[in-house]
């Protein structure tokens, strides 16, 4: 195996044992059986266990960062948001970013770990809760910008947008989601 596939695949296999048995029940040589490597040839990629969740971590903010990139472009294309594509865009947010494979495993994980790792417990906060925060309130800014918004606070329709999602992540029920949505944006935009 090349490096970097290598390294890639320890990931994902200790992302899948540490979401299966939990971080603390997963050991090294747990997941260079599951690679099919030597315990030691992991320590060639990751000095430890905490330098290889951390990678996790942040393999899971470059996805975030990826999907608010491509998100922030998209909404830069259009002169104006309609109001079932705002509803769609609600519901990827939930089914692109929250179901995520890569980030749904590692939130598991991290759900877990918060309550006794204060470094888990920041990660988890960041992706579940500040990050989606401020990429809301940054498109209602933009919105408001484009004179798009009949309700100019910003930070209370942005904590209103984040608990719709939150809903939808913690009930899983995306009907609910897209009614609440359209009830937003007929409130909301002008």
């Amino acid at each position: 195996m090349e490096d970097k596939n290598t390294r890639d695949i320890i990931l994902q296999e200790s992302l899948q044992l540490f979401a299966q048995r939990g971080y603390a029940a997963v050991s090294m040589r747990d997941i260079a059986a599951s690679v099919g490597i030597k315990a030691s040839s992991i320590y060639y990629y990751f000095k430890g266990k905490q330098e290889l969740f951390d990678a996790l971590i942040q393999q899971a903010n470059e996805i975030k960062d990826m999907m608010r990139m491509n998100f922030m472009k998209a909404l830069g294309n259009v002169s104006s948001v309609a109001e079932e594509p705002f509803v769609q865009a609600g519901v990827f947010f939930l089914t692109g970013y929250f179901q995520n494979l890569q980030i749904s495993l590692l939130l598991r994980v991290l759900e877990c770990e918060r309550l006794h790792n204060e470094d888990a417990d920041k990660a988890w906060k960041d992706l579940v809760i500040y990050a989606p925060l401020e990429h809301q309130l940054e498109v209602f800014r933009i919105l408001e910008s484009r004179d798009e918004l009949s309700d100019t606070n910003l930070e209370a329709l942005a904590a209103e947008y984040q608990s719709i999602g939150l809903l939808a992540y913690f009930t899983g029920d995306i009907e609910q989601m897209k009614e609440l949505l359209h009830r937003f944006y007929q409130r909301t935009f002008q």
